[in-house]
Parts: structure tokens; C-alpha cells; sequence
């Protein structure tokens, strides 16, 4: 993602946030208080991960029991990292990758992710070839 499109996203981020803040503004006195305060914990969390870094993604992988996601999450980072298994459930917590991407800690700790794979950097330079 170029840096205008960061600030673009950004931009369309702040946007929807003020959207909601001013929406719960508007609906203090009239909403149940209940629904204002989830509002609230939405935008809170939402400064609160945006504070951590823009420099990382987090990508989830999201299923029943026993439908792949170890196996798409492994054919995804190239490398062997969760345990794919014949029984069920195999996964019990959740797994990070992290690729070169430093400072990520603080977000993971964030997610309350505990079990990390940190592996070299992706060199995503236009002059990569692909064989």
C-alpha cells in the first residue's frame, strides 16, 4: 500500500470513527445507556489498536472445526507453523507469523496472542521474480 493510500484509508478510518462518536453523541439521552457504553468500548478499542502501529496487518483465518484453516494458514506463509492434524480440535490458541515486521510485539500482546513464528522479511520489491 502506497502512502497516500495509508492516509486515504486513515482518512476514511477517522471519518467513520467521528461518524460513531458523533452518532452516540446524538443518541445520549435517547439510546438505552447500555448501548452507549458499547459504543464507547468500540471506540476506545479502536484508539487503542490504532495507537500500537500502522505498520503491521493482521490478517485472521476464521472456521468450524477441522476445515483447514492450520493448512491454509501454512500454505499461505510457506512454511510448516501450525500443526495440521487428522483429529479435532487441533488448534486450541490463537498463532501469529511475523515476518521482519519489528515492533509487533505490543500489538500481539494487544490481540493476546501468545505463540509466535517470527521469520525473515518478504522481499516484495517490483524487481522480485517469481519461478
Amino acid at each position: 500500500m502506497s502512502r497516500h493510500s495509508a492516509a486515504r484509508e486513515a482518512s476514511r478510518l477517522d471519518s467513520r470513527l467521528q461518524a460513531l462518536d458523533d452518532a452516540r453523541g446524538l443518541g445520549e439521552g435517547v439510546l438505552p445507556d447500555q448501548a452507549l457504553e458499547e459504543v464507547l468500548a468500540v471506540l476506545d478499542r479502536a484508539s487503542s489498536r490504532r495507537s500500537l502501529s500502522a505498520d503491521h496487518t493482521v490478517v485472521g483465518f476464521f472456521g468450524a472445526t477441522g476445515s483447514g484453516k492450520s493448512s491454509l494458514f501454512n500454505a499461505v506463509s510457506g512454511a510448516e507453523i501450525a500443526t495440521a492434524a487428522a483429529r479435532r480440535p487441533t488448534t486450541s490458541e490463537p498463532l501469529a507469523g511475523v515476518w521482519g515486521a519489528d515492533g509487533s510485539g505490543p500489538l500481539l500482546d494487544w490481540l493476546e496472542v501468545r505463540n509466535r513464528h517470527h521469520a525473515a522479511a518478504v522481499d516484495a520489491s517490483p524487481t522480485r521474480r517469481r519461478g
